[in-house]
């Protein structure tokens, strides 16, 4: 499958959750903002979009208004929360805001994601309660 693919494509298996766990292929995207799955992998893991709709616009230019969900992504080692838009006829996506959060960065040549950094999430300026 890999040889097929045009170079800087990039397909990496993830483990999505949120009631229950999905693994799954997602195109790494690093122009798309959000993560993106479609309505059937929310529910499959039970993951209820929220009634408001944001704003987004597509890769093609349509402008469109889409539920969210908060959902854990594990790849590479790392786990974290993340954004998903969720879209109706999309295959799953994994953008930038999802890789950033993993401490991970895109590996065009030899397709795959590494780590940017020695730990995934990375807390800055947070004051904690006592």
């Amino acid at each position: 499958m890999l040889e097929s693919m045009p170079m800087g494509l990039v397909i990496v298996r993830a483990r999505i959750s949120s009631r229950k766990k999905a693994t799954v292929d997602f195109l790494v995207d690093t122009g798309a903002t959000y993560t993106v799955i479609p309505p059937a992998l929310a529910k499959r893991i039970g993951a209820t979009p929220s009634s408001e709709r944001f704003r987004v616009t597509l890769a093609d230019g349509r402008s469109m208004r889409l539920g969210a969900c908060l959902v854990g992504i594990e790849l590479a080692g790392r786990r974290g929360p993340t954004t998903a838009l969720v879209l109706p006829g999309a295959e799953p996506l994994l953008g930038a805001e999802t890789l950033e959060a993993l401490g991970l960065r895109v590996d065009p040549s030899r397709r795959r994601v590494e780590p940017s950094r020695s730990r995934a999430a990375v807390l800055v300026g947070v004051r904690l309660s006592r």
